[in-house]
This record gives C-alpha cells, sequence and structure tokens, in this order.
C-alpha cells in the first residue's frame, strides 16, 4: 500500500530568503526539531543527516536529489527511533515563486509505502503544517 499526503503555504516572503532557509535542511525554522547534524555537504546526493527531535524522536535522512535550478529537494528516511511502521517514507520540498506579490508558494510532499502508512499520513500531516507555520514565521 502506498499512501501520498501534500501540505502547502504561501510564505510572505520573497523566493531567494525561503530558499535559503530550506535548502541548507537543518530545519532550523522548524519548532519540533532539537539538532540535526550533516556530516557531509548539504547539497550533495547521497549525504546523510541525523534530526533529532524535540519529543527524542532521532531519525536519519538520506538525500535523493537536490536542485538549485527548481528551488526542490527530495529525500527519504533511512533510520528512525523509534521506528516507523513504514517500509519507505520519502519526502520532496519545493518552493515557487508567486510573482504577482513577491512571496513564496511552499509544497511538502510525502509517499509512504507499508501497512502503518495511513497513520504515517495522518502524523506527517500535522507535523508538516506545524512545520510549513514555523517556516512562514521564520
Amino acid at each position: 500500500m502506498s499512501t501520498h499526503n501534500i501540505e502547502s503555504r504561501v510564505i510572505n516572503a520573497p523566493l531567494t530568503k525561503v530558499w535559503s532557509a530550506l535548502k541548507t535542511q537543518d530545519f532550523a525554522f522548524w519548532s519540533l526539531v532539537k539538532s540535526v547534524e550533516a556530516p557531509s555537504s548539504s547539497q550533495e546526493v547521497g549525504g546523510t543527516r541525523t534530526v533529532t527531535f524535540k519529543d527524542g524522536t532521532v531519525q536519519i535522512y538520506r538525500l535523493t536529489e537536490f536542485s538549485e535550478t527548481n528551488n526542490s529537494f527530495t529525500y527519504e528516511i533511512v533510520d528512525s527511533t523509534p521506528a516507523i511502521d513504514v517500509l519507505s517514507a520519502t519526502h520532496r520540498i519545493r518552493a515557487f515563486p508567486v510573482t504577482a506579490d513577491n512571496t513564496t508558494f511552499v509544497q511538502w510532499t510525502s509517499d509512504f509505502a507499508a501497512e502503518g502508512a495511513l497513520e504515517a499520513v495522518q502524523d506527517a500531516k500535522y507535523k508538516k503544517a506545524e512545520a510549513l507555520a514555523d517556516l512562514a514565521k521564520a
């Protein structure tokens, strides 16, 4: 079973500012994130980063795609403590300029595959909505 989720928001800031906050993949804008350790370049495909959340959850993300041209990156969760009940979890964040008012449209999509995918989608939905709200405040 594969399940898909999309969350989006218009951020009241120009694309250059929003993309600068996103492309480092340190999630510094997200209030649920405690810290991020990245031994490699943030734009190096195949590179990993360890994301520690304030609730104690620790996840390892592997970058699978990065585009400075398209203002987007894709990552997959390769490990999680505690474990998540999915076979795979792939996430993509994209930022688009809104030319009418110099704001930015941000879209965060997730694809989950496994038995627990429905629960994972619901959890991701609320966490991504909160992260995008935090980005809007940053």
